[in-house]
Formats: C-alpha cells, structure tokens, sequence
C-alpha cells in the first residue's frame, strides 16, 4: 500500500466526532479515492478494499455495522466551506456535509444485514475545494504510515504536524487545538500530558519498518506550552507549539513521480541535491557534486567550518540519499 492522502489543509481544522483509529483509517482510504473521482461520480468500495485500510479482521458484517457508525459520525461532523457573494462582495463560511448520499448494499436476501457487499458513496460538490482542487496548500502522507500509528489522538495529532512537515515548526491556540483533537472538556492538564501528548509524541518518534525502509514520522519531536501569569500555579496554557526535523518535500516529490524512471528520478535528485547544506559532526557543509566512480556513490563537499574541501564515500545511491536526507541542514 503506498497510496498518497491529500486534502486542503482546512480539512485539519474539523473536529471529527469521537473517531476511532478504525475509523479514521478508513476516512483517510477513502479519501485516497475521493480525490482521483469527479465529484458527481459515485464512488465504490468492496469490503475487500476497506479491509486494506483496517489493522483489524473485521468480518462482513463487523464492518458494515463500523460503516453505520462512521455515516452518523460523519454526519455530524462540522465541515465548513468558504462561500463568496460577489454581487453583494462579501466572504462567508457555510456549514456542510461531506457526503450527498452513503449506501450499504447487501444480498436482497440478507434479512439480517450480516454480509455486506459494497459501500457506495456520492461527495458533496461543494466539498470539492477540500478534497480535489490541490494547490500547494496541502497535506499530504503515506496512507500505510497512518494507518501504522497506535492512538486515536496520536492519528489527529500526526495529521496536524504534516501540515508544517516542510518546516518542521507548528503552533496552535490551547482551546482550538482542544477542539480539534477533540479532547474532553473535563480532562486537567497533567491528563491531558499524561494520557495525550507523551504517548502521542512516543508514538510519532519511534523507528518503524515501511515499504522496506526504517522511517520515522516526526524526528526530534518535541513540544512546549505557551502560558501567561495567572493565579495558581504555572500560569495559564494559553498555546501549544511543536518542533521536529523538517522533511526534504522535493525529493520526495520526485520519488513519487511514477512517469519517471528510475534513473531519471535519479538525476533529479542529485540536482536538488547539488547546493544543499548537510550537518556533519560540528560543521555544516554544502554539496558540490555526486557522482559514481567505482561501484562507489562520491559526494563531494565544501566545509564552511573549517574552510576546506571534502568528499564521502557510499557503497549505494540509496545510502547516500538516506544518510544526506537525515542530516539536512534546513533552517
């Protein structure tokens, strides 16, 4: 699975009411075909094709019965659109639903609705913008990465942070970040970091295998509180920030070009290569060159520290695009 979820960053402005990791897996699947459909066409998904996005064995019925609760849920979602009256001149925000219309088909003889057949859907048009019109205000991640993820709020919290994946920096106001990650009223801040934010960040920094390669979602995450003097002890929360590793998007855009062979997906990362500034040790150093001598990957480099010229060794062009891509120097 190496499908690619994107939407409009607005999207991550919605509470989604008491989703669980079930089934936020699956809105996000299905979110990887809603954005290759026209909106009026109907869109299909056999139970086959959700079980792709489920990390349980759900039987037939087990999901149909998920699929009704995912409809009310979703349904009570607050999706807002934004509206223009040109005559008038004036911007506006309208409450919609995703969905026009959302059927569970079974046999015509399955009285007991317990073997589901197939799902079949129609999106709101004016639900379009959030989903199909992609510009470069977008998020965007690996569905199998998603799915991976243990924690209902872990999962929220992650598609928050990919917004900000280019750089690496994220803010948000205490009580809107409450209401997106949708986190009871009653909980006390110390729940809130014990129940909440520490296993989040546990999760989202730990070393995981994915299509072969070690990855972590959020390198270095951390986050920090922005309070103001209040009586009691502490201050009051008034803000939450997070700082984690920046990610390289434009290797990563060339890497899913699939009209792009391998070798010229190659050289189109070299070139983005060429210029870039690499951390190594105590000194930051710029890329000159890479090229292939000898069974070896060479990259060459200039050292602004020391003032000197370098190079390095690899044994493959993937070792050397791992090794460069985790030490980027990217302020």
């Amino acid at each position: 699975m190496n499908e690619i979820v994107k939407y409009h960053n607005d999207f991550n402005k919605i509470k989604l009411p008491s989703f669980t990791e079930q089934e936020q897996n699956i809105l996000c699947g299905m979110l990887t075909k809603i954005k290759e459909s026209q909106t009026d066409d109907s869109i299909k998904f056999t139970p086959q094709e959700l079980q792709k996005f489920s990390t349980e064995n759900l039987t037939n019925k087990a999901l149909g019965e998920m699929l009704i609760v995912l409809r009310e849920k979703f349904f009570k979602a607050d999706f807002t659109i934004l509206i223009e009256d040109k005559e008038r001149d004036l911007i506006g925000k309208e409450i919609v639903n995703l969905f026009q219309s959302f059927k569970l088909w079974y046999q015509s003889n399955d009285y007991e609705y317990s073997n589901l057949q197939s799902v079949e859907m129609t999106v709101n048009p004016r639900f379009k913008y959030l989903v199909n019109e992609i510009t470069a205000n977008f998020t965007a991640f690996e569905l199998a990465e998603f799915i991976a993820i243990s924690g209902k709020y872990t999962k929220t919290l992650y598609r928050l942070l990919k917004q900000y994946r280019s750089t690496g920096k994220a803010y948000f106001e205490w009580e809107e970040f409450k209401r997106i990650m949708d986190i009871p009223q009653n909980y006390l801040m110390h729940n809130i970091d014990k129940w909440i934010l520490k296993p989040a960040i546990k999760e989202l920094t730990k070393e995981r295998t994915l299509f072969d390669q070690l990855r972590v979602p959020f390198e270095n995450l951390t986050f920090e509180k922005k309070k103001v003097s209040a009586r009691g002890r502490g201050g009051k929360v008034i803000g939450i920030k997070f700082i984690f590793k920046p990610e390289n998007i434009k290797i990563q855009t060339i890497e899913r070009q699939e009209k792009l062979s391998n070798e010229k997906k190659q050289v189109k990362i070299i070139q983005n290569l060429i210029g870039q500034k690499i951390k190594y040790q105590d000194s930051i150093l710029t890329i000159n060159a890479i090229y292939e001598e000898k069974e070896k990957v060479i990259l060459t480099y200039f050292d602004e520290t020391q003032n000197k010229y370098g190079g390095f060794n690899f044994e493959t062009f993937e070792e050397m695009k791992e090794k460069v891509s985790k030490n980027l120097y990217l302020d």
